[in-house]
């Protein structure tokens, strides 16, 4: 089955079995290895994508449900500024996470600051708890969101907001 869709603002198309996982077709037929293959049950987090601006498990959905959507990676979300101010918060507060669990925090953070531009700790490790790694401590991932929320701020409206 010819599969079309949106890849980090590409068109591109895929001959696959309509139920081959998305993470498999992401890394395997287009090199992209952000998304990491974990439990595939959607429990870890460590395969996270962006399908049509939503958050979802790649290891959980097969590829026929992205036909003629649009799919951003963590290697597409790279290249916006929404990136660069969850980066730099991060950095800012001592954040490092590991090679599996990086997109899915990131990612994390990106939807958790579109849905709420300046979130309490609360929130925030409500939205984190979803990543099984452990490789970052809550109280500094904590303080990671809250620069990269800072920081979006700041590039969206101005430096005293």
């Amino acid at each position: 089955m010819k599969i079309t869709f949106t890849l980090n603002s590409k068109d591109v198309s895929v001959e696959s079995s309509p139920d081959a996982r998305l993470i498999h077709i992401l890394r395997e037929k287009f090199g992209l290895l952000g998304a990491k293959e974990g439990c595939l049950q959607g429990h870890c987090g460590y395969c996270c994508a962006l399908l049509n601006g939503e958050l979802v498990p790649a290891c959980m959905l097969p590829v026929f449900s992205v036909f003629r959507g649009s799919v951003t990676t963590i290697e597409g979300f790279r290249e916006t500024p929404d990136f660069t101010d969850i980066e730099k918060g991060f950095i800012q507060a001592g954040v490092d996470p590991c090679g599996y669990c990086a997109s899915a925090k990131i990612l994390t953070a990106h939807k958790l600051l579109e849905k709420n531009p300046n979130p309490t700790e609360a929130v925030i490790r409500k939205a984190m708890a979803g990543i099984v790694c452990r490789c970052t401590s809550y109280s500094a991932l904590v303080e990671g969101v809250k620069a990269a929320a800072a920081n979006r701020r700041v590039r969206s409206h101005g430096k005293y907001r």
